[in-house]
């Protein structure tokens, strides 16, 4: 039997799913491209099955879980990798999935990324939401939730969490959700709030939140900083917020 011999970065098939890091082409399509290991397993657990599998010749890992669920395996050669996973040192394999539908899981507190360019910091909310229970909500502006960088950092929170786009603080309040503007100064420490399902809102790290969302928001809740820096990184001060007012679930009653 003649031996596979894997394909390189301009075959059309690569091509075409590398063009998956275009936004303009994930919207296109409705499907984005993931890499590793970790993230295939966190996709396929969750009932997202890939269109394609993208493996080096040795990944026998990524070649029993398409057997497994009878999705298409191209091998490909390192740099036909690289140019798939959009990285230096890329972790094989890549996959191409559909897009979730938005969804929100409903009855939980839910972050919203209010105007957040950064992936990085994007993926760090997604990846926290999913540790405390959370949905992630996010606006018109916001980076995409489901680009590849976005979902490396989320490090396969995406799979375990309701993800929506939210259109106004009136759709979450009638929701059930109280919403709380995240600002550095002047707002109630999280601490102090009382037991209950929230709607945080959580801007972009230089500007923060606009004014007007700030002065519509049922409350503000600012992060005590005795040590006097200026602030904190956007998703560093949402998982300090989101795991005090997770508090009253997690201990199983109201504070004392």
């Amino acid at each position: 039997m003649e031996p596979i011999r894997p394909r390189g970065h301009r075959n059309r098939h690569v091509v075409a799913a590398a063009r998956l890091h275009r936004a303009r082409e994930r919207r296109d399509t409705g499907k984005t491209i993931l890499e590793g290991p970790h993230l295939l397993e966190e996709a396929v657990s969750a009932g997202v099955i890939p269109d394609v599998i993208f493996a080096l010749p040795d990944d026998q890992r990524s070649a029993a879980v398409a057997g497994d669920h009878n999705v298409e395996l191209i091998v490909v050669d390192p740099a036909a990798l690289k140019r798939l996973a959009g990285t230096q040192t890329p972790r094989g394999p890549a996959a191409v999935i559909e897009v979730p539908a938005p969804s929100r899981v409903g009855g939980r507190g839910m972050i919203v990324a209010w105007g957040l360019s950064d992936p990085g910091n994007m993926g760090t909310l997604i990846r926290t939401a999913a540790a405390f229970g959370w949905d992630l909500g996010h606006t018109a502006g916001t980076t995409d939730p489901w680009a590849p960088k976005v979902l490396r950092a989320g490090a396969g929170g995406h799979f375990r969490i309701g993800i929506t786009r939210v259109d106004s603080l009136d759709s979450l309040e009638e929701a059930g959700l109280t919403t709380a503007a995240s600002v550095v100064t002047g707002g109630v420490a999280p601490e102090h709030l009382d037991p209950g399902l929230y709607a945080l809102l959580v801007g972009e790290e230089a500007s923060g939140l606009p004014a007007d969302v700030v002065e519509r928001a049922e409350l503000a809740v600012t992060i005590p900083m005795p040590g006097g820096v200026e602030s904190l990184n956007a998703a560093m001060a949402a998982g300090m917020i989101v795991y005090e007012l997770s508090k009253p679930r997690r201990e199983g009653g109201p504070r004392v």
